[in-house]
């Protein structure tokens, strides 16, 4: 493995510019894809992917955060069996996936499948993107960062494009997205070659689980966090699809996607970051914080003249969704900070337990309120972030006061 060179940590201060456009780039992406589509068709993806985002979970098992973890510390002997152990469990969940919705969702089984698809390429990405950042490879980072959101935007553009001629179906658009998929991890994949050979590796068939045995051994605890994560993030979309309408599944999905271009910009910076933000605290402090306070005050702004003038007319009222959620921005990262910093502590158990009891809490509230009224949702949704951002932040004090001693 080669070292990584002068020039590529120089170009680690690009990284949150390089995510900026990425973020703008899909914040376009959504709006083409909400315009070609209509909106019964957009809650139909929302719904599905929402399903598919935390089965994405139990295909990553856990592996991704580890091996970023792993190579902040700069451990990285087992990268390939990880890796393997991650291909292995996404075929095995798709499959598992498509049993089920054969019983349950044998209509929107078509959609499920590619979508699985497409998710585990952007997962099999991912895991490039951010094991590259933790080992320093810059360049193959940034190259992750924007080619699947470029590639999609030169598809949707064809596609918007041709609408008056051509009616197009929600499977035939997410087969373009999963070429889009399927081209950047073949560039990222390469890329990555200059620094590492990543490779899958079986020793035989009689072993072909061999490599997730010895995998989830190590990770099972980031996969359980990770899995509350995701399901905090996403669980709203299932209820409004049981309690709701399907405009108010779109709606809401709409504005969720906004709210997650920024939030993932800021996941971004923490996890490029992140050493030097754990050792100085000031930064989060004088920098993050305020940034945060902007962008928030901005969006509550702006919200309804995006809607006007960027959104079709049945989405108008996402902007109150919208001035909601935003409002989760800033105890959702700080969340993840302390998360990550938890990870680095080796307390991914604790991450595990805090996010279970809240995921459980936004669970109990749903089910027992039934509520058809969007208003429950976007109102809760912030709620539950600041809920656990304060239970971390106990969590902390007692730690620290402890090792302290």
């Amino acid at each position: 493995m080669k070292l990584p060179s002068n020039k590529i940590f120089d170009t680690s201060f690009s990284i949150p510019f390089i995510e900026v456009l990425s973020k703008g780039i899909s914040f376009i992406n959504i709006l083409l894809l909400i315009r070609i589509l209509s909106i019964e068709d957009f809650a139909v993806y929302s719904y599905v992917l929402a399903i598919v985002l935390w089965a994405s979970v139990l295909m990553d098992g856990g592996i991704t955060n580890l091996i970023y973890n792993k190579s902040l510390k700069k451990e990285i002997d087992n990268v390939n069996m990880l890796f393997s152990a991650k291909v292995i469990l996404s075929f095995l969940i798709i499959f598992l996936l498509l049993i089920f919705f054969v019983f349950k969702k044998p209509d929107l089984l078509r959609i499920l499948v590619i979508l699985s698809f497409i998710v585990a390429f952007s997962s099999a990405s991912s895991l490039i993107k951010m094991f590259s950042r933790g080992s320093g490879f810059s360049d193959v980072d940034i190259v992750a960062i924007i080619t699947e959101p470029l590639i999609r935007l030169i598809f949707l553009l064809m596609i918007y494009s041709t609408v008056d001629l051509i009616n197009w179906e929600l499977y035939q658009i997410l087969l373009f997205y999963l070429l889009a998929g399927s081209l950047a991890f073949i560039i990222n994949y390469i890329r990555l070659e200059r620094h590492f050979k990543l490779k899958f590796i079986i020793a035989d068939l009689n072993n072909l689980f061999l490599p997730v045995k010895r995998s989830l051994k190590e990770s099972k605890y980031y996969l359980l966090y990770y899995l509350m994560i995701v399901g905090i993030g996403r669980i709203d979309i299932i209820f409004i699809e049981k309690f709701g309408t399907k405009t108010d599944l779109a709606i809401f999905s709409s504005a969720l996607n906004i709210y997650q271009v920024a939030q993932l910009f800021f996941f971004t910076v923490i996890t490029s970051y992140f050493l030097i933000l754990m050792k100085s605290r000031n930064y989060i402090i004088k920098y993050l914080i305020p940034v945060l306070i902007i962008i928030i005050v901005f969006v509550e702004f702006i919200s309804k003249y995006v809607y006007l003038y960027l959104f079709p007319v049945e989405y108008f009222n996402g902007y109150l969704v919208l001035n909601f959620i935003i409002l989760a921005l800033l105890p959702s990262v700080l969340n993840y900070y302390l998360i990550t910093k938890n990870n680095y502590n080796d307390q991914v158990k604790v991450n595990f337990l805090i996010l279970f009891i809240f995921l459980m809490i936004k669970i109990g509230i749903y089910q027992f309120l039934k509520s058809d009224n969007l208003s429950t949702y976007y109102i809760v949704f912030p709620i539950i972030e600041v809920g656990i951002l304060i239970t971390f932040l106990i969590f902390v004090k007692f730690y620290e006061s402890t090792t302290n001693k």
